[in-house]
């Protein structure tokens, strides 16, 4: 979910955000195929991508329970909690697991007692990557576009229709909970400090859904270790399409907000599989 920045400067940086998440995805990439450490035992399977969509269903309605029991702390705790697991499984690929803990420590009690926006957007950053780069690596390219189809569509009903995700979205703000990449409006903005909330997003910043980055990367991941085909740069005609794609369909986004909430998935992800394709083609690979 997006909302239109005023002026190219927060567009651009939004915008940056999700090729760094992308590259690093790429980099960290090859550690997980050598590792052979993935989410789903097959990923091949069609299923992949309904499992992943009623972990998400079901993570939403907890939250969302949560937030209508204002049982903010709860809240809060589960968030933490998942932000640990995801920054420790992901660090103790690339060192030993008690190593890894401090670190995941660190990082944890700095979003828990200085949630500035440049801290979590960073650790946005980070954490996109790894997931991306798991997920990306359990599922072959047939699922994985299939996950961005349902997903789209799912973040168009949960914005547009039932706006059970603004709600969640005004919630995980409110909190501080570092779910989402935050860009200033002006100088001197502090997030931890920013109480308000406008339609579009709160008066002092803008912000983006992790879950904008992460989805259409892992087509991006996907593309790149599970199909052979020419490369440009390094990075192999599919997956380089999917991230020109992303991007194409970022700027539509910005283009297309206005004062309320939008779902970024359709754009996103639409914008991803429609580069993928033309990877392909140009690369002279049948993804089917």
């Amino acid at each position: 979910m997006s909302g239109r920045p005023e002026g190219h400067a927060p567009m651009l940086a939004l915008l940056l955000f999700v090729v760094a998440v992308q590259l690093l995805a790429l980099i960290i990439m090859p550690e997980f195929v050598a590792s052979g450490n993935r989410v789903f035992e097959d990923p091949e399977s069609a299923a992949n991508p309904i499992l992943y969509l009623l972990l998400i269903l079901g993570f939403t309605l907890f939250l969302l329970l949560a937030l209508k029991l204002k049982q903010g702390w709860i809240l809060s705790a589960v968030i933490m909690i998942s932000i640990a697991a995801s920054v420790y499984y992901v660090l103790a690929t690339f060192m030993s697991p008690l190593l890894a803990l401090l670190p995941t420590l660190a990082v944890l009690l700095l979003l828990r007692f200085y949630p500035e926006w440049y801290i979590v957007d960073a650790f946005g950053i980070l954490v996109c990557a790894g997931i991306s780069a798991l997920f990306g690596v359990s599922m072959t390219p047939i699922p994985a576009l299939l996950l961005l189809f349902i997903l789209a569509v799912y973040d168009a009903i949960s914005v547009y229709r039932t706006r059970h995700m603004v709600s969640l979205a005004e919630g995980v703000i409110g909190i501080k909970a570092p779910l989402l990449f935050v860009v200033p409006r002006s100088k001197g903005y502090s997030f931890r400090q920013d109480q308000q909330i406008s339609g579009d997003g709160r008066k002092g910043a803008y912000f983006l859904g992790l879950g904008d980055a992460i989805i259409p990367t892992i087509l991006v991941i996907s593309a790149s270790w599970a199909i052979e085909a020419t490369k440009l740069l390094g990075i192999s005609l599919p997956a380089l399409g999917a991230m020109l794609g992303t991007y194409a369909g970022f700027l539509a986004l910005m283009m297309t907000s206005r004062e309320k909430p939008q779902a970024g998935l359709p754009f996103l992800n639409s914008g991803a599989v429609l580069g993928f394709l033309a990877g392909c083609l140009l690369a002279g690979v049948n993804p089917f």
